[in-house]
């Protein structure tokens, strides 16, 4: 796979936002002059309105294409870099989570259950790159300063339990 690296990592504000929104006749003729894709691109179109995802940085997006068989089969080798802030399951405070994907895609004109087809004559990786971004997303995070609520200390005052039910441990099975 592609190799990535970045001097100065999430510095992207002056690189220039590009379009990832490619018809096959621009592939075609960029495969034979320059098949790297590099810049950042605005996802927060995508980001649902009812998600503990509070807000998302613009993602950094760079590797390259290549196109296989007899030109009709298009593979994206992508690294996609953003960053989330979602909200804490505990405290609801804002916590900052790094996503660093990498991601291939293979667009196809051909209908099969392991590629994506191509729609009409351009292939459009917005969606892919949010969807990944989503994918890489922890289900909850908690703030560091949430964490000391784990030391929870039970005494018996706190402990009270329904008489009624306290009869039942004297019954085993």
């Amino acid at each position: 796979m592609f190799d990535f690296k970045v001097n100065s990592p999430y510095n992207f504000k002056l690189l220039e936002v590009i379009d990832v929104k490619f018809t096959i006749a621009q592939l075609k003729k960029r495969i034979h002059q320059n098949p790297i894709i590099e810049g950042v691109v605005d996802v927060s179109s995508f980001m649902p309105e009812d998600e503990d995802i509070l807000a998302v940085e613009k993602a950094y997006v760079m590797g390259e294409f290549f196109i296989e068989g007899d030109e009709d089969v298009f593979v994206f080798e992508l690294n996609i870099k953003t960053k989330l802030t979602m909200a804490c399951a505990r405290t609801l405070k804002p916590v900052v989570v790094t996503i660093n994907a990498d991601v291939e895609e293979v667009f196809t004109y051909d209908e099969t259950d392991e590629y994506r087809q191509i729609d009409g004559l351009s292939i459009d990786l917005l969606p892919i790159i949010w969807s990944n971004i989503y994918l890489e997303k922890p289900m909850r995070v908690i703030h560091p300063d949430a964490e000391d609520m784990d030391d929870f200390i039970e005494d018996e005052e706190t402990r009270k339990v329904n008489p009624q039910l306290e009869k039942l441990k004297d019954y085993k099975s």
